[in-house]
């Protein structure tokens, strides 16, 4: 039996969205196989850590006002889908099974004011 080294990809780009499998989790954290939008910066997904931070994103519409709507048009997902910055996370990219496609930079701009807003950095309402 011989030994193979892992798949060395390309680090995931800010925008872009992958299939990830989020378990284990605990408590009320999304979790489960879904595409995931990448928020962090390429320095951070490319680096030693191989970490990248996003959200989460699901087809159920309504759960909250902060969601982000991701039209299949402007990403490849086949349906219309929300990103939840009220989940967002730090995630290994060992995680990534496939890349999906990527959002526009109105949809990831809008992601990333959301979750700033939930985080206290810039904006205070919506």
């Amino acid at each position: 039996m011989s030994f193979r080294p892992p798949i060395r990809r390309e680090p995931p780009k800010r925008g872009e969205l992958y299939f990830a499998d989020l378990d284990p989790v605990s408590g009320h954290e999304q979790g489960g196989r879904r595409p995931f939008l990448i928020l962090s910066i390429l320095s951070m997904n490319q680096s030693p850590l191989e970490m990248a931070i996003g959200l989460p994103i699901t087809t159920t519409y309504g759960t909250s006002t902060l969601h982000v709507r991701i039209d299949p048009a402007e990403s490849g997902l086949p349906r219309v889908s929300y990103a939840m910055p009220e989940m967002v996370r730090a995630v290994s990219i060992q995680r990534f099974s496939r890349h999906l496609g990527r959002v526009s930079t109105e949809t990831l701009e809008t992601a990333a004011a959301h979750t700033g807003f939930l985080l206290g950095l810039g904006r205070t309402k919506f």
